[in-house]
């Protein structure tokens, strides 16, 4: 578990230090409105080495600013644009509008786990995100 929580670590400092993109800040300062979500990437594994189990999830990066409490909603799509698997939780905004996880799925309980069939047929991600409450 130590190297599960040290890689999705190393994931987020390394996609924080690659970016050099600029973006505006919205200012969407209710609870509920809906925020800017790009840079979605697939951040799915499988630990062959403590847990032998399939990990799935996306990183990606919102418009809002450092420390920005987030409802978030991640969907993973198959090939034919399809719901396979879903997941909702609150994420905090961290350096150039990376979000961590911070709920159950996040650093204390790491990644939804899914079956081998599942995960291989993850093509793409839906992420929809909302602030979660008024900061």
């Amino acid at each position: 578990m130590i190297k599960l929580v040290i890689g999705f670590v190393l994931i987020f400092s390394l996609s924080a230090c690659a970016s050099g993109l600029k973006t505006e800040k919205s200012d969407n300062s209710k609870t509920g409105s809906q925020v800017n979500v790009f840079d979605i990437e697939n951040a799915s594994f499988y630990d062959d080495t403590e847990t032998f189990k399939y990990y799935w999830g996306a990183n990606f990066k919102t418009d809002q600013l450092f420390n920005t409490k987030l409802n978030c909603r991640i969907t993973a799509l198959n090939n034919q644009g399809k719901e396979i698997l879903t997941v909702q939780g609150l994420h905090n905004v961290v350096n150039d509008g990376v979000t961590v996880p911070y709920d159950k799925y996040g650093w204390r309980g790491g990644m939804p786990i899914t079956t081998k069939d599942k995960f291989k047929a993850i093509d793409s991600f839906d992420v929809s995100c909302t602030k979660a409450f008024n900061q």
